[in-house]
């Protein structure tokens, strides 16, 4: 064997000794940044978990994984334990979603797949597509709800209590009645027909008892929009608009 061989020998293996190397190296480092993390056991929805599903029956539906506490939100549950085992979950829990303890609340406050907030009650009102911002309203939503109403003896901003009078000798009235309420639900009563149309559906809210006895009396006697609010929606309580002051006169 010649010198040239043997010089070109041992460069491959001078270069494969330094590959080994730097692999090695990476590794190395590559365990001991994980090693530097603290980890934690954390519960993964294996499936989809219906809203409504009990604590106790969570065992096939769950799976332990470790995460980088870091990555982690606080309440994380890491085992189904004694403060979750009773209660039931608020909503549907998506397929490989983290499950915390603000995910479950207590079966009475939960009626098919509607969870009621704390100290507030569920009230429902039926409306008509144009008035619940032409279907785009839905669970979730925040929403402000005006009130468009007959005026008492013509004048001021008063309800008159009889429903919403077309005729031109009454003067109609619309306010703002609740600035910001959280949509519990929306039903179709009937089926969007093939061509699209929207029609009407029943919405329901969770409000306080004062806001539910206003929403309730306005539902009786006026006509309620739903106005669905965005991120940075103002809205303030007022006088609103008559007849009269409609074009600022």
């Amino acid at each position: 064997m010649n010198n040239r061989a043997i010089i070109v020998i041992l460069a491959v293996l001078l270069a494969l000794v330094g590959s080994a190397g730097v692999f090695l190296y990476v590794r190395s480092a590559d365990t001991r940044a994980i090693e530097g993390q603290q980890a934690v056991t954390v519960l993964v929805a294996k499936d989809r978990i219906p809203a409504g599903t009990a604590g106790d029956a969570l065992a096939d539906l769950v799976e332990q994984q470790r995460m980088p506490k870091s990555s982690v939100p606080e309440n994380t549950l890491s085992s189904v334990d004694s403060s979750v085992v009773d209660l039931v979950t608020s909503s549907e829990v998506a397929e490989g979603q983290l499950l915390t303890k603000a995910m479950f609340t207590e079966e009475a406050s939960l009626a098919k797949g509607i969870s009621i907030p704390d100290g507030m009650i569920a009230v429902t009102v039926p409306t008509e597509a144009w008035q619940r911002a032409g279907g785009l309203i839905q669970k979730g939503s925040k929403v402000a709800i005006f009130d468009t109403f007959t005026v008492m003896e013509g004048k001021g901003n008063t309800p008159a209590g009889d429903g919403l009078s077309k005729n031109y000798e009454h003067n109609q009235s619309t306010r703002l009645l609740l600035g910001s309420v959280e949509v519990l639900s929306v039903v179709d009563e009937k089926k969007a027909a093939e061509d699209g149309d929207i029609g009407k559906a029943i919405v329901t809210v969770a409000v306080k008892q004062a806001d539910a006895e206003k929403l309730i009396h306005g539902q009786q006697t006026g006509t309620l929009y739903f106005a669905l609010l965005g991120g940075k929606s103002e809205v303030t309580p007022g006088n609103g608009v008559d007849n009269r002051t409609l074009f600022g006169n």
